[in-house]
C-alpha cells in the first residue's frame, strides 16, 4: 500500500549505440573530399595554363624588344652590350634568355641572361628573327618553379578550402546526428518511465479498489453491529447538536433520523434528566473517558418515555482539541441492568 510515483526507478544509462543518420555525415565527408580533390586538380591545371600563357607573353615581349633593337643596330659588341643591358633590365625573374645568330656555326651565344636555377627544357620557347638580312634565334626557358609554384599554390588553396568546408559540414551533420541521438535516447527513456508509471498507476488503482472495498466492508460491518446492538448511536458536535443518528431511533422513539439532524440531543430527554446529561458530557470532556448516565428518552407519543442508559465518548482532534461526542443510548425497558 506504499506505492508512490516518486519512487519510479531510473532506467539508467543505455548501452552505447551508433547515432542515427550517420550515413549523412559519411556521404558529406566522402563527396566533399572527392570534390575538393577534383576541384583542386582543375584549379591547379588552370593555374598552370595561366602561368604558361603568362610565360609565353613574357617571351613575346622579349622577342619584341630584340626585334626593335636589332632592326636599328648592327652586330657591334658595344651595341650588343646595350641590348644586353636593356634586356637584363626588363627580364623577369625565373626566366633565362639566349640569343644566337644562325649565320655562325658556333655554340657560343651572342647574349645569355637569366636566373633560372632549375630550367624547364621542355617548356623552352624559340623564335627565329630576320632583321637587316640577318637571322637570329631567341630562346627563353622558364624556371620549373615559375610554372609549377602557382599551380601548386592554387591546388593547395582550393584543396584546403574544400577540406575546411567539408570538415565544417561534416561536423554540423555529426552535431545534428548527436542531437537526434539524444532525442531518441530521451524518447526511449521517457517511454520506459511512462511504462513504469503506468504500471504504478495500475497498482495504485488496484490498491485504491482494495481500500475502497475494505472501507465498504468496514462500514457495512459497523452498520450491522449497530443494527444488532439495538442501541441508538449518534454523533454530536461540541454544543451537543446531533450530526448523525442511527436508524434505531425510529424503532425506539418513533422519530425519523432526518428530523433530528442539527437538533440538540437534550431535546430527546425528559426535563429532569437534562442536567445530568450535561454533567455526563462535561465529565467525558474532562476525563476523556467513557461516561455513563441513566435517563428517560421522550417517545414520539408525549405521554410515553423510554428508560435508557447513555454512554458518551469524547471526540478529540490533535489540532483543535475536543470536536464533539459519540454516544449510544440502549433501551433498558426490558430489564437491562448494565
Amino acid at each position: 500500500m506504499d506505492s508512490d510515483l516518486s519512487d519510479i526507478p531510473d532506467p539508467g544509462p543505455r548501452r552505447p549505440v551508433l547515432w542515427p543518420g550517420l550515413w549523412g555525415p559519411a556521404v558529406i565527408l566522402v563527396c566533399g573530399v572527392i570534390l575538393s580533390l577534383l576541384t583542386a586538380r582543375l584549379a591547379s591545371d588552370m593555374a598552370h595554363q595561366l602561368a604558361h600563357q603568362h610565360y609565353q607573353a613574357l617571351h613575346q615581349s622579349l622577342v619584341s624588344q630584340v626585334v626593335v633593337h636589332l632592326a636599328r643596330q648592327s652586330q657591334a659588341d658595344d651595341q650588343l652590350q646595350e641590348l644586353r643591358d636593356t634586356l637584363a633590365t626588363g627580364l623577369h625573374d625565373g626566366i633565362s634568355l639566349r640569343i644566337d645568330t644562325l649565320e655562325r656555326h658556333t655554340k657560343k651565344p651572342l647574349i645569355q641572361l637569366g636566373s633560372a636555377r632549375h630550367p624547364a627544357g621542355n617548356d623552352a620557347l624559340r623564335t627565329e628573327l630576320q632583321t637587316n638580312g640577318r637571322q637570329w634565334m631567341v630562346t627563353t626557358w622558364p624556371d620549373s618553379r615559375l610554372l609549377a609554384s602557382p599551380a601548386r599554390r592554387m591546388g593547395w588553396l582550393v584543396g584546403a578550402s574544400g577540406g575546411m568546408i567539408t570538415a565544417v559540414a561534416t561536423l554540423l551533420a555529426l552535431a545534428l546526428c548527436r542531437q537526434a541521438a539524444r532525442k531518441d535516447d530521451n524518447g526511449r527513456r521517457l517511454a520506459g518511465l511512462n511504462r513504469i508509471a503506468d504500471q504504478r498507476i495500475t497498482n495504485l488503482q488496484v490498491e485504491k479498489n482494495v481500500l475502497r472495498q475494505a472501507l465498504n466492508d468496514s462500514e457495512s460491518r459497523s452498520r450491522d453491529l449497530v443494527a444488532l446492538s439495538g442501541a441508538i448511536v449518534s454523533e454530536l458536535d461540541e454544543q451537543g447538536q446531533i450530526g448523525f443518528v442511527s436508524a434505531q431511533v425510529a424503532d425506539v422513539l418513533g422519530l425519523a433520523p432526518s428530523d433530528l439532524i442539527n437538533r440538540p440531543f437534550s431535546e430527546l430527554l425528559a426535563e429532569p434528566d437534562r442536567e445530568r446529561f450535561y454533567q455526563c458530557l462535561a465529565a467525558a470532556r474532562q476525563e476523556t473517558t467513557l461516561a455513563r448516565v441513566d435517563v428517560n428518552l421522550l417517545h414520539r407519543s408525549a405521554e410515553r418515555t423510554v428508560p435508557a442508559v447513555v454512554r458518551v465518548m469524547v471526540l478529540k482532534d490533535p489540532i483543535h482539541g475536543v470536536t464533539g461526542f459519540r454516544l449510544s443510548a440502549l433501551n433498558i425497558a426490558n430489564g437491562y441492568n448494565g
